[in-house]
């Protein structure tokens, strides 16, 4: 029997209890057996909690039960953060998701696809709502490797031309210096061209997507996924240069925890300097999908995600 729902570092007692029926066919009174109990762990190692957002693409996981490998981080705060970790079907693609305590809670700040062949992450994907609040912590870290992975499947290069481009921006990640700091891992950051991009209308991007966040009712979640696609890509500093970044938008509204309606846009660019505004760059969920090979949302009801995902509308 499986039990769900259960508290991290819990106690729980059970007991059995048999009740017997006699020739008349008359029911007795229960009769108990001894009380035992169990305790969940104080860390969430087991199972695919954090896999089953509406934001996270859908996945072929070697294990459906269970995460491959999970570990505790703590940094200068004290805040007690955790990394999870899930072999996929590929061998060399593993996802990875960072945890955060904030309030005595922990919350999901991100998952990303990493591909061991291209040191990057394919996608990262994550929530924009109420429940990570901008608290203004700055950008508290400097790049540095995820204890998930090893070094050999991170990169750390970058060029004059390249920068190190956020998946998951800083900006995004204010609530407290530990989800900041999580933001700096080589495993969320590919090279992305400077000059008239990363700082430029992916910059822009970037802040009008913080003040959706900013904007939204209680009611409401924005769900994103940021990645790279490598079409005939060339190779800087020994490492596969991205040819595209796109960022996927999902806003959601509920009653309750009932989805009740969905609206969806993508934005897909060249990695090269741009003019004009991140506007030029919009498309379609469906589109980037079709590029990528990758299903998103795709815990997102159907009768909802269709319309969403072919929109060409944004978001704002």
């Amino acid at each position: 029997m499986t039990l769900g729902s259960l508290s991290k570092g819990a106690t729980y007692y059970y007991r059995a209890y048999v009740r017997l029926q006699d020739g008349q066919g008359q029911i007795g009174s229960p009769i108990y057996g001894e009380v035992r109990s169990f305790t969940t762990t104080s860390t969430s190692v087991a199972g695919l909690q954090y896999l089953g957002g509406y934001e996270i693409p859908a996945l072929s996981l070697v294990s459906t039960t269970s995460c491959t490998d999970s570990g505790p981080e703590t940094f200068d705060s004290g805040t007690p953060t955790n990394w999870y970790k899930y072999a996929t079907t590929n061998s060399k693609r593993v996802v990875v998701t960072h945890t955060y305590s904030y309030g005595g809670k922990e919350y999901c700040n991100y998952t990303v696809l990493v591909d061991k062949d291209k040191k990057a992450p394919l996608w990262n994907a994550f929530e924009m709502s109420a429940s990570y609040p901008d608290n203004n912590v700055g950008r508290t870290g400097s790049w540095t490797h995820d204890p998930a992975l090893d070094s050999d499947w991170q990169q750390s290069s970058s060029t004059g031309t390249y920068s190190r481009g956020h998946f998951c921006a800083s900006s995004y990640r204010q609530t407290c210096t530990a989800a900041n700091k999580q933001t700096f891992y080589y495993t969320n950051q590919a090279l992305q061209y400077q000059n008239g991009f990363n700082s430029g209308i992916w910059s822009q991007l970037e802040q009008d997507v913080s003040s959706c966040r900013d904007g939204l009712k209680s009611n409401q979640r924005l769900f994103v996924v940021v990645g790279v696609l490598y079409e005939d890509s060339e190779t800087v500093g020994g490492v596969p240069l991205p040819s595209h970044f796109y960022k996927c938008l999902m806003l959601c509204t509920f009653n309750g925890s009932t989805m009740t309606a969905a609206s969806g846009c993508a934005y897909l660019f060249t990695n090269e300097a741009h003019t004009g505004t991140y506007s030029s760059g919009v498309t379609s969920i469906d589109a980037v999908e079709a590029r990528s090979g990758f299903d998103f949302f795709a815990a997102v009801p159907a009768s909802l995600q269709a319309a969403a995902e072919s929109s060409t509308s944004e978001l704002w």
